[in-house]
């Protein structure tokens, strides 16, 4: 499979990052810059007192350590959807600005299950919003950084295809922060051999605390979408020639899950996270699909959403849809949170 880095220098600039976070290592370069983002990052937490605002109702965060996707909104939306069946009113607190195609596309994806939605940086604010509005807990997605707002309980997600290296340049604080952590969920750990899943849940246990790693899960390829929103099964084009085109924190997972599902992948362009696609690029990504002589193009659901009023290429163009599948501890996950959302609730009743 041939990778290609797209999107500039930036792109350029990520794609040797990922081979070094992948490959256990990082450039000695790098080190100074990452000093000053962790100093950042310390000088930041001393200058806002901890915890700065309190609501109500119980908080859950779900958060990482890493930059790029690490499973958070599959994540979030099993714990709404666990909350809701509970006969709780969560509510979910993004930090994704209130407009955007990714932000539509988060949002539609939350609103699919959450009774209320709140997009924007101040989510101390939106909590207050949310309780007023009847939320009885509050969901922080992408939250472990985010200080201004007391929680109940921390759940923190690694990346398993990433070892805990501290050279890892995708570290958006030091490994030592793990301790912070209430409870810590491996995802994508299908990418493992058992014995590298048990080498790695030792690796996080010395890291953030024995017992701590109480779950993990992979993801299992349900189907495909084109961009008119029809559902194509797979069946109709596994063994087929394709191409891979992935704006997001880890394409090396999206290619192994697609090789998996059975898909022979010619070629992939990855693109810096969280891109924003323009004609160009669409018109770059035709181009290497006719040149490739593939059968489709298949992308990520995030991209798909940025992609698909650009499309006009004979070469169709699909996004696979992928659910979460737990390997183990989903019982023991949701207990932890069911027991802090009890005791949070016992703490704010008012007794006669």
């Amino acid at each position: 499979m041939q990778v290609i880095f797209a999107g500039g220098l930036r792109g350029q600039i990520e794609g040797r990052l990922r081979q070094w976070a992948n490959a256990s290592v990082g450039s000695s370069l790098l080190v100074p810059l990452r000093n000053l983002a962790w100093l950042t990052v310390r000088v930041r937490n001393a200058l806002r007192p901890l915890p700065t605002v309190r609501v109500s109702v119980p908080v859950i965060s779900v958060g990482n350590i890493t930059v790029g996707g690490t499973g958070k909104t599959p994540l979030t939306m099993w714990l709404v959807k666990k909350l809701v069946e509970a006969g709780h009113k969560p509510a979910i607190l993004t930090p994704l600005g209130e407009k955007g195609d990714e932000t539509e596309e988060h949002l539609s994806v939350f609103k699919s299950t959450a009774p209320l939605v709140f997009a924007g940086r101040d989510r101390a604010e939106n909590a207050k919003r949310a309780v007023a509005l009847g939320a009885t807990v509050i969901v922080l997605d992408d939250g472990f950084q985010y200080r201004r707002l007391h929680r109940d309980v921390d759940i923190v997600l690694w990346d398993a295809t990433f070892p805990p290296h501290r050279n890892n340049p995708f570290l958006r604080e030091p490994l030592s922060q793990l301790r912070r952590a209430d409870c810590i969920v491996m995802s994508k750990a299908d990418f493992l051999s058992d014995e590298r899943r048990n080498e790695l849940r030792t690796n996080l246990e010395k890291l953030a605390g024995e017992g701590k790693i109480v779950a993990a899960f992979g993801y299992e390829p349900v189907s495909l979408q084109s961009p008119d929103g029809t559902v194509e099964v797979l069946e109709n084009l596994r063994r087929r020639k394709v191409l891979l085109v992935a704006g997001i924190g880890n394409p090396s997972y999206f290619a192994w899950t697609a090789q998996r599902a059975g898909f022979e992948v010619v070629e992939m362009i990855c693109f810096p996270d969280h891109f924003r696609y323009k004609q160009a690029d669409a018109q770059f990504i035709a181009e290497r699909a006719k040149l490739a002589g593939v059968d489709a193009v298949l992308t990520t659901p995030k991209d798909a959403v940025k992609l698909r009023d650009f499309w006009s290429s004979d070469v169709p163009l699909f996004s696979m849809q992928v659910k979460l599948r737990w390997l183990w501890g989903e019982e023991s996950l949701w207990e932890i949170v069911e027991g802090c959302v009890k005791n949070a609730q016992a703490k704010f009743e008012v007794k006669p």
